[in-house]
């Protein structure tokens, strides 16, 4: 079976059908039965359904586990599986993905990076708003800084995992919930979107036709909303070539290396008056 045929089947099961209502109460009944003591012969009655009702009672309780008690539609449950699915990369992949924003102050910011899925997720980011932008890298043993003023690659042992903290990994934590809701089709920027609501306020907005991350609203401390655009977002396969792009030194292969933390930043002298 292709993952559309798959897709397809899916979608197709969470469709409304006239006989939802008598699996509804048939479900109702099973689950009514697994939590009280009863007769075994009427509880083996009750789980002899056929094998269908039970592959649909599974699909249902997926389903409920994916989007909560709100009670969105059925379409809505369909929509939320395949966001989803598509912000879940699989293993043996190294998701690049490359973020636009405007701080409150108006400060244009920039992310990118990439990140392997399967251990240790060694990461490599650049970030910041324009002309003074940061890369470092870590892959659970040693993390690295470079500095292009001076061509240098600060490095030092660092045992702690790699972590993200950034718009797409708020989003995958919202979905991973259980409560995001879908709140209907917007355009932005002429192109047609899902908008998804998500907890803390945030809420993402997905391709109709890849369900892939476009914009995230990322709620703030002051009651303002930074909105990311996300420019990029691929997976790549895990090959020799790929993995340099976890690496600080193989994207400066010329750089000079110096063990140690990496110096503070000067600050620039006021202008004078």
């Amino acid at each position: 079976m292709t993952t559309d045929e798959l897709e397809r089947d899916l979608r197709s099961l969470t469709e409304p059908h006239p006989e939802d209502e008598s699996l509804r109460l048939e479900i109702r009944a099973t689950l009514a039965d697994q939590l009280h003591e009863r007769p075994t012969t009427r509880r083996r009655k009750r789980l002899l359904v056929g094998s269908a009702a039970l592959a649909a009672a599974a699909v249902a309780a997926a389903i409920v586990a994916l989007i909560g008690t709100g009670g969105p539609s059925s379409a809505n449950a369909a929509i939320l599986a395949n966001v989803v699915r598509a912000s879940s990369p699989p293993a043996n992949m190294i998701v690049h993905v490359k973020e636009s924003g405007t701080l409150p102050d108006g400060t244009q910011v920039t992310a990118e990076w990439w990140q392997e899925t399967n251990q240790p997720h060694a990461l490599r980011l650049i970030k910041g708003p324009a002309g003074s932008l940061t890369e470092v890298a870590t892959d659970g043993t040693t993390s690295s800084q470079y500095d292009d003023s001076t061509n240098t690659i600060y490095q030092h042992a660092d045992s702690a995992p790699p972590t993200m903290v950034d718009p797409i990994e708020t989003m995958r934590a919202g979905l991973s919930h259980g409560t995001a809701q879908v709140a209907g089709a917007v355009t932005i920027d002429g192109r047609s979107l899902y908008k998804v609501e998500l907890p803390d306020g945030l809420a993402a907005y997905f391709d109709k036709n890849d369900y892939r991350p476009v914009y995230i609203d990322n709620p703030q401390r002051g009651g303002s909303v930074v909105r990311t655009q996300v420019i990029t977002y691929e997976e790549l396969p895990s090959t020799a070539a790929n993995e340099k792009l976890l690496s600080v030194s193989a994207q400066h292969p010329d750089a000079r290396v110096v063990e140690g933390l990496a110096p503070a930043p000067t600050k620039q002298p006021a202008p004078s008056k």
